[in-house]
C-alpha cells in the first residue's frame, strides 16, 4: 500500500469512494474542497493510500495549509469546524494515513485535525491541546407518516413555535435566488451580535461550484410577500448541513427559523435523506445547544486534536492568530498567555 496526493485525474474515483462510505460528509468533497481553495486563497493536501494490487484507494485525509507569521498550520479541515479526518475501508491504511500525518506535521508550526462526529472509536491522535465540541444530529430516515414523526421527534415548545409561525400566515419555499438576502440578513444577524459573518465571497461563490436544487437549497420565510427569514442547506451522501440560518430581527418573533426547519426537514426526509447536521457546538453554548436539542437533535461528541510545535504560538494573541490564520483553527484562545 501506498500514500499519493490526490490529483485531478483521480477526482471521480475519489468521489466514489466517499459515496462508498456511510460517514462521509459534504466537508470531504471535490466541490467544497474547491470552494475552499479559492475562498481561502490556500493549498490543500489530499492524501490517498492507494492499494498497490487493485490500485483501488482504500482511505484519504483532506488537509489544507496555510502560511503564516509563526510558518506553516494544517488542518483537517478549516472554516467554521469543517469536520476532517481519515475516511477508511481497512485498519491499515487508516494507520498509514495517521502515521504520514504524524510525520508531516511535525516540522509545521502547529495543525489542528478535527475528527467526524459520524464515526466512533476513533484513535486519539498525539496532540498537545485537545478541544471538543457537541455534534448534534437529527435523524429524519422515515418511510411513511413523515410530517407526524418529525414534529413528534420535536420537544413541546419546538411544536407549539412552528404552529404559530404557521398561525401567523407565515410561508416557505425554495428560491435559490436569494443569495443577496440571504448574505445582507446572516451579516446584519451576525455582525449586531459581535460575532465574524461569513464573507461575501463565499456565497458568490457557491453558485460556481454548487448545483442549485441537487447540492444546496436555499428556504425563504415569507410574511404578506415579504422575505423575512433564510437558511442555507448543503445536501450530501443522505445529510442535511444546516449551514447558515438568517432572520429579519424585527420579524423573529414570528418564529419563519422554526418553520423552515419543519418544512426544509420533511422535504429532505421525503427525499431520502437520512440525518439533519445542526454542526458543532461549543460546550459553553447552553442556549444554542437547546434550541438544537428541541428539534430532536441527538449527541455526537467529537474532538479537535491540536499540536503546536512553534512555541511562540502561545505568546501571540487572539487578534494576531485571526489576522494571520484567518479561517484556521490554530489553539483555543483561551490557552494563550496573553489575556483574550
Amino acid at each position: 500500500m501506498r500514500i499519493k496526493e490526490l490529483e485531478e485525474k483521480d477526482y471521480k474515483r475519489y468521489e466514489k469512494f466517499l459515496l462508498e462510505c456511510d460517514n462521509s460528509l459534504l466537508y470531504y468533497s471535490i466541490k467544497y474542497k474547491n470552494l475552499l481553495e479559492e475562498l481561502l486563497e490556500i493549498k490543500s493536501i489530499y492524501l490517498l493510500a492507494i492499494d498497490d494490487e487493485n490500485k483501488e484507494i482504500q482511505a484519504i485525509l483532506p488537509l489544507m495549509k496555510k502560511e503564516g507569521c509563526y510558518g506553516t498550520v494544517i488542518n483537517s479541515l478549516p472554516y467554521y469546524g469543517s469536520n476532517g479526518g481519515v475516511l477508511k475501508k481497512t485498519a491499515e491504511a487508516e494507520k498509514l494515513l495517521l502515521d504520514y500525518y504524524d510525520m508531516l506535521t511535525q516540522d509545521v508550526a502547529g495543525s489542528t485535525y478535527i475528527a467526524n462526529p459520524l464515526q466512533t472509536n476513533i484513535q486519539d491522535l498525539e496532540y498537545d491541546v485537545l478541544d471538543k465540541r457537541v455534534g448534534q444530529w437529527t435523524p429524519i430516515e422515515y418511510s411513511k407518516n413523515i410530517e407526524d414523526n418529525i414534529m413528534k421527534s420535536y420537544h413541546s415548545k419546538t411544536r407549539n413555535l412552528v404552529r404559530k409561525a404557521i398561525k401567523l400566515d407565515v410561508t416557505v419555499e425554495v428560491d435559490n435566488s436569494q443569495i443577496e438576502f440571504l448574505y445582507e440578513t446572516h451579516y446584519q444577524n451576525i455582525t449586531s451580535i459581535g460575532g465574524k459573518a461569513k464573507e461575501k465571497k463565499f456565497f458568490e461563490l457557491i453558485e460556481k461550484y454548487f448545483e442549485k436544487d441537487v447540492d444546496y437549497k436555499i428556504y425563504i420565510a415569507k410574511l404578506d410577500g415579504k422575505k423575512i427569514g433564510a437558511v442555507l442547506l448543503f445536501f450530501y451522501n443522505g445529510v442535511v448541513e444546516y449551514f447558515t440560518p438568517a432572520v429579519v430581527s424585527e420579524y423573529r418573533n414570528y418564529q419563519p427559523t422554526s418553520l423552515i426547519i419543519y418544512r426544509a426537514m420533511i422535504d429532505a426526509s421525503t427525499d431520502g435523506y437520512r440525518w439533519w447536521n445542526w454542526g458543532g457546538t461549543w460546550l459553553t453554548q447552553d442556549g444554542v445547544y437547546h434550541f438544537k436539542k428541541r428539534f430532536g437533535a441527538i449527541d455526537k461528541e467529537y474532538k479537535y486534536f491540536i499540536k503546536i510545535n512553534n512555541k511562540d504560538i502561545y505568546n501571540s494573541t487572539k487578534e494576531k492568530l485571526l489576522e494571520e490564520y484567518d479561517n484556521f483553527y490554530v489553539i483555543p484562545f483561551d490557552k494563550l498567555k496573553a489575556k483574550v
